[in-house]
């Protein structure tokens, strides 16, 4: 065998040798993120599209006339009655979560309503307080899932987020004490909707008195 027949040979085993090797890498990497992925939504219920949420530039909104709102620390944007006090509550409902997003995920509605009731219905105040309130809340908008090019391409920037809105009227008037607007945005969706929840609860509790909170 003479040089060149040695040379042809060996620049065909190298091509085979590196198919061989791509090969391996994307049949390695590809089930590897399968089941990463669906580990990620195990018994987190499915996300479907609303059937009656057409495609629309703005999202349906609770809150009506946000111009008297204001940035807050915690909270995205909230306005308050000056006389109002959640410690003057004496009880509180709170009305059913309603979703004006495209999508419909049980998950996170569940979620949220359940950590509503049980946040609000601590903070009525049967002995001191003086009004009846109600709470209404609804889902704005949602992305529970990231855009699939975004698992493709590795350096583009995607998140999932969460935004919700909170209107608190008193019962028998129905004049309005508070309206709340928050969102989150994270990697993981569960991360949003947690820590949207979590801001929303850290607001509504700064201002009760500690005694009030001890005795929950």
């Amino acid at each position: 065998m003479n040089y060149a027949e040695c040379r042809r040979l060996y620049g065909s085993g190298s091509f085979i040798l590196v198919l061989l090797l791509s090969f391996i890498v994307v049949s390695g990497c590809l089930p590897f993120q399968k089941s990463k992925r669906n580990m990620g939504n195990k018994s987190y219920g499915d996300v479907k599209k609303q059937t009656d949420s057409p495609m629309r530039e703005e999202p349906k909104q609770l809150i009506t006339d946000c111009r008297d709102m204001r940035d807050d620390e915690i909270v995205s944007s909230v306005w308050m009655k000056p006389v109002f006090k959640v410690s003057q509550c004496r009880a509180i409902d709170v009305a059913p979560l309603v979703n004006y997003s495209m999508f419909k995920y049980p998950w996170a509605e569940e979620r949220i309503d359940g950590a509503l009731k049980k946040l609000f219905s601590s903070l009525g105040n049967k002995e001191n307080g003086s009004i009846d309130v109600e709470v209404m809340s609804a889902i704005i908008d949602m992305k529970p899932k990231k855009k699939l090019t975004s698992r493709l391409i590795i350096f583009e920037e995607d998140y999932t987020y969460i935004e919700m809105q909170l209107v608190l009227v008193e019962k028998g008037s129905k004049e309005v004490l508070c309206k709340l607007s928050h969102g989150k945005r994270r990697e993981d969706f569960r991360d949003a909707v947690d820590g949207m929840i979590k801001d929303i609860e850290l607001f509504f509790l700064k201002d009760v008195p500690k005694k009030q909170k001890e005795n929950k």
